[in-house]
């Protein structure tokens, strides 16, 4: 397995170390990632341009996803990394029984949660905080593709792996959920599907491209949750409706 820290400038070949990586995470304000610098696209162009708007953090963690966790400081960033590498599933689980945290809320209030009309979906970590042990959850790509929740927790001491959706599966949904399906997959972390989907509206033809790379994306996602051979469980918590139910399925 491996891991990165972006905390200074990965510039031209060094800015495919990174986006390589397992897992990676960026700094605010002093990691950058780029195949050239501002220098050389103002001399290519013309156009001048700073490097946190050509390859910051939170460019590649909210709208290319090349970096998977933001951290706004390099202590912080290594905090992150602390917690990446507790979910690799290197040391094998100690044998008996171990003590668990309950979660920080009831359980019992689940079923409060359900929601009485499916024509609208529920934000997921509603659940998730009554479910995981102390309600923790390590969340992945957080800022990218958030119709899909993704992340590490445990459930009475057992690691999982969680994909669990607030709504459609977008195009960069998809890709998170594929990325992420195929980290489980890799580690041998059993996964839990939460599908939680509202019936969408057919959109006009001109959205014919962006459905179409849609659909490509959602392709990868369920090659990806074909593929993994570890123990998946899904439980239906909302709607469950067209391409999105089968990306979900597990």
């Amino acid at each position: 397995p491996q891991v990165a820290v972006v905390c200074g400038s990965c510039v031209a070949g060094g800015a495919y170390i990174p986006t390589m990586a397992e897992e990676s995470v960026i700094v605010d304000k002093i990691g950058t990632l780029f195949l050239a610098g501002p220098p050389l696209v103002k001399a290519a162009t013309g156009e001048s341009v700073s490097p946190e708007d050509l390859g910051g953090a939170r460019l590649h963690t909210q709208v290319s996803g090349c970096a998977d966790h933001f951290a706004a400081s390099e202590e912080e960033a290594y905090e992150c990394i602390r917690s990446v590498v507790s979910t690799l599933n290197r040391v094998p689980a100690p044998e008996g029984q171990e003590e668990h945290d309950s979660p920080l809320y009831s359980p019992e209030e689940l079923l409060g949660l359900a929601p009485q009309h499916y024509s609208c979906s529920l934000p997921v970590k509603l659940i998730l905080s009554r479910v995981l042990d102390g309600s923790r959850f390590q969340e992945f790509k957080a800022n990218y593709g958030t119709t899909l929740v993704t992340g590490f927790g445990h459930v009475e001491g057992h690691l999982l792996g969680v994909v669990a959706n607030n709504g459609e599966v977008s195009h960069d949904a998809a890709l998170k959920g594929s990325h992420f399906v195929q980290l489980c997959g890799h580690r041998g972390i059993p996964m839990l599907f939460l599908q939680n989907t509202a019936p969408q509206p057919a959109g006009p033809t001109s959205l014919s491209q962006a459905h179409s790379n849609r659909l490509k994306a959602q392709a990868s996602m369920m090659a990806a949750v074909a593929c993994a051979a570890v123990p998946k469980i899904t439980i239906v918590i909302g709607g469950s409706y067209g391409s999105d139910s089968y990306v979900m399925v597990g």
